[in-house]
């Protein structure tokens, strides 16, 4: 594993000394990333519900057959079959749970790190995010519990930046948000 880009006792799930209390523009990042960087955007509006937050974009997806059946998103760009990996006493050979969120965050994480580098100034070719999802258990009952861990590829950037933008990218991730206090989760640099 690659060097941890937070400094200090900190646990995972928590925020880096470095990131708090810094202003990088609007709290958000992932769906309306690419509108904000051109300018574009939808109107700001009364939000739906969620605080101060605007509902910028919807994902709808369905699954059936437990974890051996398929997942679709209601635009039809999605449509795989999922198994349970041999790991788990599952067929194996296609897609499952653990692995569509891992490429989930990836994506979502790796846009905040694009979002929070471009408005420094950073340039972010080469950079790519790495994630690993564990499914964990605990004593013999239904305790189940996920943890991510993810690694930043910032190649153009030096260390003690791209250890500064790692961590305002995880603060700023709607999906590390959405998981805080709830999910281990780890950033380090590669």
């Amino acid at each position: 594993m690659g060097q941890d880009a937070r400094t200090g006792p900190e646990k995972r799930g928590t925020t880096a000394p470095e990131v708090q209390g810094r202003g990088v523009g609007p709290d958000y990042s992932g769906p309306g990333v690419e509108a904000e960087l051109r300018g574009a955007g939808p109107d700001t509006g009364t939000g739906s519900g969620a605080g101060d937050y605007e509902t910028l974009y919807t994902a709808r997806a369905s699954s059936g057959g437990d974890r051996t059946g398929r997942v679709t998103t209601d635009d039809g760009q999605l449509d795989l079959e999922v198994r349970a990996p041999e790991q788990l006493g599952g067929p194996g050979g296609a897609p499952n749970a653990e692995q569509l969120l891992a490429a989930a965050y990836a994506a979502c994480f790796h846009s905040s790190l694009e979002l929070i580098a471009g408005r420094s100034g950073v340039d972010t070719s080469g950079a790519r995010v790495d994630t690993a999802v564990e499914l964990r258990k605990r004593g013999k009952g239904d305790d189940y519990a996920i943890a991510v861990d993810v690694t930043v590829h910032l190649p153009e950037a030096e260390r003690d930046t791209a250890a500064r933008l790692a961590g305002q990218a995880q603060e700023h991730c709607p999906y590390f948000k959405a998981v805080r206090g709830n999910v281990d989760v780890g950033v380090q640099l590669a």
